[in-house]
């Protein structure tokens, strides 16, 4: 769709939390007729009445009105389930549906760099703008991470210069509504079971995530990892592929402890300033996205030795009481808290738990039995945790994060590790994972201060 054909149609956005206000502003940029409608009273604020006016929207909290099905086109933000009463009314007449990124990208006449998996997106995505800007080039970053990819577009209107570049983190609910989104660069980083309380089955889940790929013609790029053999390759589109692999020979790949370009050596694995095996296969994504763009191995190099961890992944934030805190919030599932875990030597304390998003928990217990000391319950899914990991392992149903740093604070030992790498959502105690490991980060400061 052009967004010339946007003006003056009836355009309902469901959902008004960051991708939903991007949305609104950019359909009433278009002309639309533009309506808001969230379920969730809460979601009101002064600051958004103002920025409804300012925008000329109308806007409904606390339900869904009949207007909604009087809409020409519906956007849907992506915490809204497609089996939600409004959705599936929306269906059953037949109402265009779309996501946030598939109606951003009917502006967007730039090159798009599009990465989803399961995990690795949100550091993958950083290390690609961050290459990006080291080698002088215009880059924008958004998506899932940050701000939403239609506010992204709408600051990037200010800029003018050389050519843009959109850097976008892509989940699967926002793969969902896709129609003709086609990234010129398209990345998978792997698969693993995830989101179980919003899909029938894992196939539907990795169906979704597949769906970065089919809009995508000869002139594009889907970069996949060769280790990962739940990627299926028979659903990749028409775009040109490139592999990357810490363990085979690929296009982007790992030979004798050297990171390689084809033939070149960039530099060596050990050199990598984000460590652990997850993030040398990520480094390589990174590079091989950023391949139709920095043709220079030497800025190359610069990037990736420049680079710095991002906030709430494997964040090292201190010690207190000689007892490492480290900062994993973004770990929202269990194949995420796995890597976590094995990234560790020493005796680890970890702090699971959180919305339970339908992993199967059960799947930690090896690397528990080889790296935990005792395990701090907290948040919703405390008991389903402590159900699936049997009686392998000493449990503290522990509520609050604040309550799990306290206990790990008497009984761990010098030396030890606490990790907050929860395998599961914040939504039952905050409004997002940054704000979790934000708060754990506040407990840190508060505790160095007192120790």
């Amino acid at each position: 769709m052009q967004p010339a054909e946007l003006k003056d149609q009836k355009i309902t956005i469901l959902g008004s939390a960051r991708s939903g206000m991007g949305a609104a502003r950019l359909m009433a940029s278009a002309g639309a007729q533009v309506l808001v409608s969230d379920v969730d009273p809460d979601q009101f604020t002064a600051e958004k009445r103002q920025a409804f006016e300012e925008m000329q929207a109308t806007f409904e909290f606390g339900y869904h009105s009949p207007d909604v099905l009087e809409s020409d086109i519906v956007v849907v933000s992506p915490g809204v389930p497609d089996d939600s009463e409004i959705m599936q009314k929306l269906a059953a007449v037949d109402i265009p549906v779309f996501s946030e990124v598939e109606a951003t990208s009917w502006f967007i006449h730039a090159p798009i760099i599009a990465v989803t998996g399961s995990n690795g997106k949100t550091t993958t995505v950083n290390l690609i703008h961050h290459l990006l800007q080291t080698a002088g080039l215009n880059s924008f970053l958004g998506g899932n991470v940050g701000q939403a990819i239609s506010e992204v577009f709408l600051e990037s209107q200010t800029t003018n210069g050389q050519e843009k570049i959109f850097v976008l983190e892509i989940s699967s609910f926002q793969l969902d509504h896709i129609d003709s989104f086609a990234p010129h660069v398209a990345v998978l980083l792997n698969l693993s079971p995830d989101h179980l309380d919003r899909y029938p089955d894992v196939d539907a889940y990795y169906r979704s995530k597949m769906r970065i790929f089919e809009n995508q013609s000869f002139d594009d790029l889907a970069i996949i990892n060769a280790d990962d053999d739940r990627i299926d390759t028979r659903r990749l589109g028409g775009g040109k592929i490139q592999r990357f692999s810490t363990q085979h020979n690929a296009d982007y790949s790992v030979e004798d402890g050297q990171i390689m370009v084809q033939d070149a050596v960039l530099l060596a694995a050990n050199e990598l300033p984000i460590p652990g095996p997850h993030n040398l296969s990520n480094a390589l994504a990174a590079i091989a996205a950023v391949g139709p763009f920095i043709t220079d191995n030497g800025a190359l190099t610069e990037g990736l030795c420049s680079f710095r961890p991002v906030p709430h992944r494997l964040e090292y934030l201190g010690e207190v009481k000689g007892i490492k805190f480290y900062n994993d919030s973004k770990a929202t599932n269990v194949a995420s808290t796995e890597v976590a875990l094995r990234s560790f030597e020493a005796p680890v304390w970890p702090i699971l738990g959180g919305k339970d998003k339908g992993g199967d928990f059960s799947e930690l217990i090896p690397l528990l039995k080889r790296h935990a000391r005792e395990i701090l319950l907290v948040g919703a899914a405390s008991q389903v945790i402590k159900e699936q990991l049997g009686s392998a392992f000493v449990t503290h149903e522990l509520e609050t994060i604040d309550n799990a740093v306290s206990f790990a604070l008497k009984n761990a030992s010098s030396g030890d590790v606490l990790l907050l790498s929860p395998a599961c959502a914040s939504f039952d105690q905050f409004d997002n994972f940054e704000a979790r490991g934000d708060h754990f980060r506040a407990i840190y400061q508060r505790m160095r201060g007192e120790g």
